[in-house]
């Protein structure tokens, strides 16, 4: 027992001993957060685990008395759940800062520690007995499944079918627009959010790129979707909607033109611009009851007032929520019947018109997804194949047409005739990243030809 209480005359310790006992659980914690912010910056990385190691899961002596005794007095006031929070938040500080730098591998090796054998063996030393008892407690948690999952890990027990892994772009983020989460934690799910992001447009880009060139040649990369070969014509189906006519452009002549709108005849405008006007008789009765009238209603106390950012986005946010969601948060009548109909292309583009119109809309049309995925992931994959053929459809749609990314469709063949091609074998795909399209579309300032030079 002697062995867990700290000789104050140890050559180990680098700090001088400062009492803690009487300070607030508030202050421990952040003694030990001080510690683990210090160390992962200035620490081999291997050190840093073995600190983390025996901190929390051997409670042994590390170079920080201060975390040190920190987690002693968690532990001695029987604090389980400051416990679980301080610990959760020290992971999320050690994965964010190496998540940032890529090294995937440690985070992994974080999560792993608490599958030690140690924390099962039986003691009789009251603080190390609690101690074990919260960790076996928390590796059963839906916390530390969530913790391996952002750390890409297997979930101990799995909360999803393996078909939603692919999607966990989504899942994440909800994960980083809960205000309730650690802000470390909400940083690290951004951080590989983006990431996974980035990854599914370069393979997109690099796989339709080879199969465009030369169907007969085995594509280099893997297809990122399930659609198959068939993610090349919707490609092309999404650049080719509406005419050619681009719906950047589109949805940019709308925004000029929404200054000095009332509310009600934003709502209005809104409606006509995507294609699904109060007036139109051939939009199905679904849609009507689904977004028209309730759209309609919405806020209809403010209808006469003049539309500001905030307004656009919250009518922005909630006409993706109509399509998406009902009252319950389950999927919408709108969403199942384009499900059964397996036909939503133009469902997705209506969700893409919204975003186009108001960008920041779309971390709600992720977490609205996210919450889709969460509904339909405790069917199997092949009761909601529709489901997931969808998620693909709106993961290349919001790809072609990211802010960062450009993706033109050129014609290649030369035909002699006045009517319109709508032969899109016609027609091969080209993507570019959007800053090297701005960078060639302006002749560069001498500040720009340093930068480029250098």
């Amino acid at each position: 027992m002697a062995q867990f209480y700290n000789n104050y005359e140890s050559g180990n310790f680098h700090e001088q001993i400062t009492d803690i006992t009487s300070n607030s659980l508030e202050q421990a914690q952040q003694h030990i957060y001080n510690f683990f912010l210090s160390i992962v910056k200035n620490y081999q990385a291997d050190e840093v685990l073995n600190q983390f190691d025996k901190l929390f899961i051997r409670y042994e002596e590390i170079d920080s008395t201060k975390a040190y005794y920190a987690l002693g007095e968690i532990i001695f006031y029987n604090k389980e759940d400051e416990f679980k929070n301080t610990l959760l938040r020290c992971c999320y500080i050690l994965n964010n800062n190496w998540a940032i730098n890529g090294n995937i591998n440690l985070c992994h090796r974080l999560v792993d520690l608490f599958l030690s054998n140690s924390i099962g063996i039986p003691t009789r030393i009251y603080k190390l007995k609690k101690l074990r008892e919260w960790l076996q407690r928390f590796v059963r948690s839906e916390e530390y499944n969530t913790l391996r999952s952002l750390s890409g890990r297997a979930g101990v027990s799995k909360s999803y079918h393996n078909w939603s892994d692919r999607f966990s772009a989504y899942l994440l983020t909800s994960e980083y627009t809960d205000c309730n989460k650690p802000i470390e934690q909400r940083q690290y799910a951004e951080t590989l959010a983006r990431k996974i992001k980035r990854q599914f447009k370069f393979d997109l880009a690099m796989y339709t790129a080879r199969i465009d060139s030369n169907p007969n040649v085995n594509p280099h990369r893997p297809n990122p979707t399930t659609l198959g070969d068939g993610v090349l014509i919707l490609i092309k189906r999404v650049l080719n909607k509406q005419g050619h006519e681009d719906l950047r452009s589109v949805a940019k002549r709308f925004r000029h033109h929404m200054s000095g709108m009332t509310l009600a005849e934003f709502k209005d405008h809104l409606l006509s611009y995507l294609g699904i006007s109060r007036d139109d008789l051939d939009i199905p009765e679904v849609m009507r009851l689904t977004v028209v009238e309730k759209l309609k209603h919405f806020q209809e106390h403010q209808d006469q007032e003049l539309i500001t950012l905030s307004s656009i986005h919250i009518v922005c946010n909630r006409i993706l929520q109509y399509l998406l969601l009902n009252e319950r948060r389950n999927p919408s009548d709108f969403l199942q019947l384009s499900l059964e109909s397996n036909n939503f292309l133009g469902y997705v583009i209506l969700l893409l018109k919204v975003v186009l119109i108001c960008p920041r809309s779309r971390l709600y049309l992720e977490s609205y997804i996210a919450e889709l995925i969460k509904f339909y992931s405790s069917y199997d994959e092949v009761e909601c194949r529709s489901f997931i053929n969808f998620l693909d459809v709106v993961n290349v749609t919001l790809a072609i047409f990211d802010e960062d990314t450009d993706y033109s469709l050129v014609k290649m063949r030369d035909l002699e005739n006045d009517f319109p091609d709508v032969n899109l074998d016609n027609y091969r795909v080209f993507s570019q990243s959007k800053k090297l399209v701005d960078l060639a579309s302006k002749p560069p300032s001498s500040q720009d030809t340093k930068t480029l030079i250098s």
